[in-house]
């Protein structure tokens, strides 16, 4: 019988949990897979337990049951292995599946054929490489994910918008010199952002021409705007604020971020402090149901 390694949000042993987890092995035992549970208390031991998985040669497949925090964490074990990963989109938020065009929660779909996507890797000096999934996100925006992680309230994808209004009295621009595929730019940020796909913050457009399979990423910078001016930008459900004079865009494969001390956060997660280098890795990751629910 074939295996699914599962990933699921540390629950510290709830009924619910339990009954969820009993739920899933149902399914995916109807569609003929036994599961292997590798959740464990913390993502450094979900991480861990994956890892040694992986290194025993017992994987066939990762299936992560939550959002973006889960697939991040999978993400780093799997680039560049041929290792198929599925997605059931339970979180708070599913950015990278939404992209995707996964926003099933049937099982099914995430151990249907599926296809490579790209991704990005940082590189810091003062970190171990990383990996990132949707979208790479300097300034404002990256203070909101590091308040929204640490409220405990559950408040699902609203959680963002109590976040952004905590932190806007503490709002402010960063003068950040970066280089785009070895040409200089420097930009006076309230948001600079480098997808691989469009969304962060439980569906806040960030890049709206990224897609997963171009091989570019799409960089955005939301310039010279006060605090209404970002609050407009991170509320826009569509590609409008795009052409917006305020907006810069490019596209590339490496970007160099050169100014030191910046807070880089990739879906929904701390990644690394600059200086750091992002590349687009082209067809690094093997997603299944890709393609054949939705494009990116």
């Amino acid at each position: 019988m074939p295996g699914v390694h599962l990933l699921r949000r540390p629950s510290g042993g709830s009924s619910r949990a339990a009954e969820r987890l009993d739920s899933l092995r149902g399914s995916f035992a109807d569609l003929g897979y036994v599961v292997t549970d590798l959740t464990r208390g913390s993502a450094v031991d979900s991480s861990a337990a994956l890892h040694d998985a992986i290194a025993a040669g017992s994987v066939e497949r990762v299936v992560v049951a939550g959002g973006d925090g889960l697939v991040h964490l999978a993400v780093q074990q799997l680039a560049g292995t041929e290792i198929p990963l599925g997605i059931i989109p339970t979180g708070t938020g599913n950015d990278f599946a939404t992209a995707l065009g996964l926003t099933s929660d049937d099982p099914g779909i995430s151990v249907a054929e599926g296809s490579p996507v790209d991704l990005l890797q940082v590189q810091a000096e003062s970190s171990p490489p990383a990996w990132i999934a949707s979208v790479a996100i300097v300034g404002f925006p990256a203070d909101i994910n590091a308040r929204a992680n640490r409220i405990r309230v559950p408040l699902g994808p609203a959680v963002y918008t109590v976040a952004a209004a905590m932190e806007l009295p503490s709002f402010s621009r960063t003068v950040m010199d970066i280089t785009v595929d070895g040409a200089a730019l420097t930009t006076d940020s309230a948001m600079l952002a480098i997808g691989n796909t469009r969304f962060f913050g439980g569906g806040m457009l960030a890049c709206p021409d990224a897609s997963a399979t171009d091989g570019l990423a799409h960089l955005t910078s939301i310039e010279g705007v006060g605090r209404l001016g970002i609050l407009r930008h991170l509320t826009q459900k569509s590609g409008g604020s795009a052409d917006r004079p305020e907006v810069r865009r490019a596209t590339g494969t490496t970007y160099e971020i050169h100014t030191p001390g910046l807070a880089l956060w990739g879906d929904g997660e701390p990644v690394a402090e600059s200086p750091l280098t992002i590349r687009l890795i082209p067809a690094a990751i093997n997603i299944a149901g890709h393609g054949a629910v939705g494009n990116d």
